[in-house]
């Protein structure tokens, strides 16, 4: 039976085997009647060799597997029902693969005889499992790790690495490697330089095959690439959302790559982009907790220290106290405190790591304070905290650095102490992080230095009760006494600060004046058992200040007791932590919402759309995703700067609220581009009643500080479940429907369509041969005569550039401009075609104009371009005219301005195509140093029939002739035309009545050289 078929099983992609065990003692070992070719395939070993040796294929198994292949086996043997195997086997080359392994048993006479076996190739897929769950489990480096030795173990390449791109840098650091030295972990950089293969791939996030490096003409590659010897590989974009780096595998041999291949690693990518974004968020989200806690730390030590200020009464006990609660609460590795007396520096106390550190180091230092040596001499000299961030550049004196080094004292502050304005000592503290003295943590050293150089004075004058509280007094901490009942019997300036309440107001009242209501009893239960056994009470307590605002007190209460320890009365100390709490909930509001509109932002808007498809899954109702963009917005912003557009976009937000149902969603997305969900449609027929709504609110001009500005939308839509059932889908859709609406009339809307897939595919395709046009010559260029209208003398042509494929054929400058422009093509391009015009200047000696794309123009170095290929081929730039159109233009007026200056002062003419078009302001025509304005067809072409026509064409003309501009008229296509053009003024023109777009021979003869 096998036999018969054997041609059939040798194309099936899966290894097929029939193992006949009748008669043998061991079914591991039972004789191999038949195994097709696809087993050298995948293991290197020919059929003959599993035949000859029926002992081969279970020697070849994964000596942690062998048990479980034979008990899968043997359950076969005893059950008679089919069984799964999955296990490793070693290749001829030595490495493993995964294989499945079906076995299905050979019944003659309802006795088992044997079994045929279909085993495939599942290594990939085990791959993809194991990653996945080794993203959970690993950090990102052992991620990195194990994901280059799987990529290496599936391909067998010759080079695997991984390029993290760190948040906000423009290089690659490589993380992890193989077939690269180790020591360049971490260390090697690869810049995001324009050109590469690793630039293109992170910026456009899309993959790049490169099949033979010798053949590839897109990208630059590094020295190393040659140094290496590789030859072929794949670049694929880390991402998830945002690009994070590059998974790059390379070979020593030319090769291709399969759809299968491309799939895996684009797969590993994926994994790798999810853990990326995990790892970085939660290093955001432990960053922001490590800033948290420092903070709270440092207010706790500054609570603390207010409560030892209140309660010590020896200057060494205080100091010891202080240098205790940096250490203990502040997070500080030392610390130390002290005055200087009699011309000697002498230390009361410290913590920490401080014995020989002082004995050695700093004490020869203190003998020369006065002369202001090392960072606590500055501090006395100045009077000023003196801040040292990083120890290893900032402390200049050679042993105190390497000692501060060696006990890993990275950053200090010293803090001098004052009496009357007068340094009489200092407090100094040091962290084992460095940049730990950020401008919160110095305001904050700051306080506690003069809280202690308070305290000191007060010590120092008898423990003087005035003194003390003039100490208290000045603190910017809240500080309230209460006796025994809780009847205020002193308030600093603090509280009257915080509270709104003058301390009269406040003198014989109870604190139960700032509640706010938000606080339960079981809290205030707590507080007075606490406070009633004699223990103090920490808390932050939510108050209300006179004015009925809400205002946050991380507050300390502390029972006062007397010499026999009988509480008779309360110390509260606190701090106003408001402005961080509101900060915090800012932040929260910020992470979710766009600040200007209020509306969602685009992480919401992502969240809303999967919560609603969840449910919508399970009502069987549809969904809509609309995406707005706001037509030339940026000319608002432009014209009448951000304040007004920000004005225009809320507006536009509360316009589109009120259009819409309770229940939809709508959200600002991006700069001028808006989002809706629609829930919870019956029928889609519904959506143009409500595009109708939208459209029809924005009608009513909108006026923002006296400027009246017209809105236009352009949306795209796609439906759930018509167009996908995912939100990553949905939105790719809608954004595609935008794109093709913004193509249209203003106001309009598009649905997707899949022919728009059909026109991504066309897109793909011409990019496809555009890159090997220029190389095979198949651009041309035409030219077009332009004529002196008063003379209708020939003055100058306009070179038009043409494409004609060897593979597709003519395409129209329509179809393939814009794909130049997107591909970035269109900078070589034309660099090209103005080399050629320069040598048909040179022939004709006439001017010649050049339309130039948006894409060439925007480039920063276009001008010196120009200069470039002026000087290469020896033309006066007099020659030469640009045609820019007024869009372009428009988008950046100071930068087209300082663009234009220096293309004429190489003598070049520049043109305003197509203008009257657009909607560019006149105000800043006159600063643009151009030569002519082109009049747009559509103005020409019905200029005989149609008096607007008429009208406007001749408003161009008059207004160039005013900013002593010439006009040139395209499109003339008739005797009528010509006349019409000649009585309004107009100095040149061109169209097919005059000539046609011709070659370069033709248009001589035309000019009649």
């Amino acid at each position: 039976m096998i036999k018969g078929k054997s041609l059939f099983l040798e194309i099936i992609n899966d290894i097929i085997y029939m193992v006949r065990i009748e008669g043998s003692q061991d079914p591991a070992t039972a004789k191999v009647e038949y195994i097709n070719s696809r087993v050298k395939e995948l293991t290197g070993y020919e059929p003959k060799d599993f035949i000859s040796d029926p002992s081969l294929w279970v020697n070849l198994v994964h000596p942690e597997d062998v048990d479980s292949v034979l008990r899968v086996t043997l359950k076969l043997l005893k059950e008679k029902e089919p069984q799964v195997r999955e296990y490793r086997v070693r290749t001829r080359k030595g490495n493993y693969i995964w294989v499945e392994d079906r076995i299905i048993p050979i019944l003659e006479k309802r006795k088992l005889v044997g079994f045929v076996g279909v085993a495939r190739d599942i290594t990939r897929r085990k791959t993809l499992e194991e990653l996945t769950l080794l993203a959970l489990e690993l950090d990102l480096r052992e991620l990195f790790n194990r994901a280059v030795s799987l990529v290496r173990e599936a391909f067998n390449a010759d080079l695997v690495v991984i390029y993290e791109v760190p948040e906000g840098e423009r290089e690659g650091v490589l993380r992890a490697g193989i077939g690269v030295e180790r020591k360049l972990i971490d260390r090697y950089r690869l810049p995001l330089q324009e050109g590469t293969e690793f630039y293109y791939t992170y910026t456009s996030q899309k993959p790049v095959v490169v099949k033979d490096v010798d053949k590839e003409k897109r990208f630059k590659f590094t020295p190393d690439t040659y140094l290496l010897g590789l030859k072929s590989g794949l670049c694929i974009p880390i991402r998830e959302e945002e690009p994070y780096g590059t998974l790059c595998v390379y070979f020593r041999e030319a090769r291709d790559f399969t759809k299968e291949e491309l799939d895996f690693v684009n797969s590993i990518s994926n994994i790798l982009g999810l853990a990326t974004k995990r790892h970085r968020y939660k290093n955001r989200l432990e960053d922001s907790e490590r800033k948290l806690q420092k903070a709270n730390r440092l207010y706790k030590t500054l609570s603390v220290i207010s409560e030892v200020i209140l309660k010590e009464r020896e200057l060494k006990a205080l100091f010891l106290q202080v240098c205790i609660a940096c250490t203990t609460f502040g997070g500080f590795k030392a610390a130390w405190a002290g005055l200087f007396r009699n011309s000697h520096f002498e230390v009361f106390s410290s913590c920490g790591d401080t014995g020989d550190f002082f004995r050695e180091v700093e004490a020869p230092l203190l003998e020369r304070i006065e002369e202001g040596v090392g960072p606590c001499g500055k501090a006395f000299l100045t009077g000023d905290i003196v801040v040292n961030n990083d120890t290893k550049t900032s402390v200049k004196e050679r042993e105190l650095r390497e000692s501060m080094l060696k006990r890993g004292f990275l950053s200090s502050a010293s803090v001098p102490l004052r009496r009357n304005g007068k340094v009489i000592g200092l407090l100094v503290l040091y962290a084992g992080e460095k940049d730990f003295f950020d401008e919160e943590t110095v305001r904050l050293v700051r306080e506690i230095g003069e809280a202690l150089s308070f305290s000191i004075v007060f010590i120092e004058k008898e423990k003087e009760l005035n003194t003390l509280s003039l100490a208290i007094e000045q603190t910017s901490d809240w500080v309230l006494i209460t006796d025994k009942e809780g009847v205020i019997q002193y308030v600093n300036r603090a509280v009257t600060d915080i509270t709104g309440y003058s301390q009269e107001e406040l003198l014989g009242q109870t604190p139960r004046i700032f509640k706010s209501g938000k606080h339960t009893r079981s809290f205030y239960k707590k507080l007075w058992e606490k406070l009633l056994s004699g223990e103090r009470f920490s808390s932050v307590f939510i108050n209300r200040d006179k004015r009925g605002k809400v205002f946050y007190l991380d507050q300390t209460i502390t029972p006062i007791k007397d010499s026999s320890g009988e509480v008779v009365g309360f110390v509260s100390t606190g701090k106003d932590i408001t402005h961080e709490r509101e900060l915090q909930d800012r932040l929260n509001y910020i992470a979710y919402y766009d600040p200007v509109t209020e509306l969602p932002n685009r992480v919401n808007f992502i969240e809303r759309l999967k919560f609603a498809l969840s449910r919508l899954k399970l009502t069987g109702r549809s969904l809509a995703v609309l995406f707005i963009d706001v037509d030339r917005f940026k000319y608002v912003n432009d014209t009448y700067g951000y304040l007004v557009g920000d004005g225009v976009l809320k507006e536009i937000a509360r316009r589109m609220r009120s259009s819409l149902r309770e229940g939809d969603t709508v959200a600002r997305l991006g700069s001028d581009e808006f989002g809706v969900i629609l829930t919870d449609l019956a029928r889609k027929e519904d959506i143009p009643r409500v595009m109708e709504k939208l459209f029809s609110a924005m009608e009513e001009p909108i006026v923002v500080d006296g400027k009246e500005v017209i809105v236009t939308l352009s949306v795209g839509i796609s439906i759930f479940p018509d167009d996908g059932s995912d939100a990553e889908d949905l939105v790719k859709k809608a954004e595609m429907a935008l794109a093709h609406a913004k193509e249209d009339i203003r106001n309009s809307y598009q649905f997707f369509k899949e022919d728009m897939n059909v026109h991504i595919t066309e897109f793909v395709l011409l990019e496809r041969h555009l890159f090997r046009a220029l190389d095979r010559g198949e651009f041309v260029i035409h030219y077009q005569p332009y004529y002196d209208l008063k003379g209708m003398i020939p003055s100058g042509v306009e070179a038009l550039l043409r494409w004609n494929s060897e593979d597709i054929g003519f395409v129209f400058p329509s179809r393939f401009i814009p794909v130049l422009e997107s591909t970035g093509l269109i900078v070589k391009v034309g660099e090209w075609l103005l080399g050629e015009v320069c040598e048909t200047i040179k022939r004709i000696e006439k001017p010649v104009s050049v339309n130039i794309s948006p894409v060439q123009f925007k480039d920063k170095t276009f001008p010196k371009r120009v200069e470039q290929v002026l000087e290469r081929h020896g033309v006066d730039g007099s020659f030469l005219t640009l045609e820019i159109t007024e869009s372009t233009l428009m988008e950046d007026v100071e930068f087209a301005q300082r663009s234009l200056k220096r293309l004429k002062s190489l003598g070049v003419k520049v043109a305003i195509d197509d203008f009257g078009t657009g909607y560019s302001s006149l105000a800043y025509l006159k600063f643009l140093p151009v030569d002519f304005l082109k009049i747009d067809v559509s103005f020409v072409r019905e200029i005989d029939t149609d008096p607007d026509d008429r009208a406007i064409v001749n408003a161009i003309i008059q207004l160039a002739k005013n900013l002593g501009l010439r006009t040139i008229a395209e499109g003339i296509e008739s005797e009528e035309h010509l006349q019409i053009l000649k009585e309004l003024g107009c100095d040149f023109g061109q169209g097919y009545f005059l000539g046609k777009p011709m070659p370069e021979g033709e248009v001589m003869r035309v000019l009649g050289l």
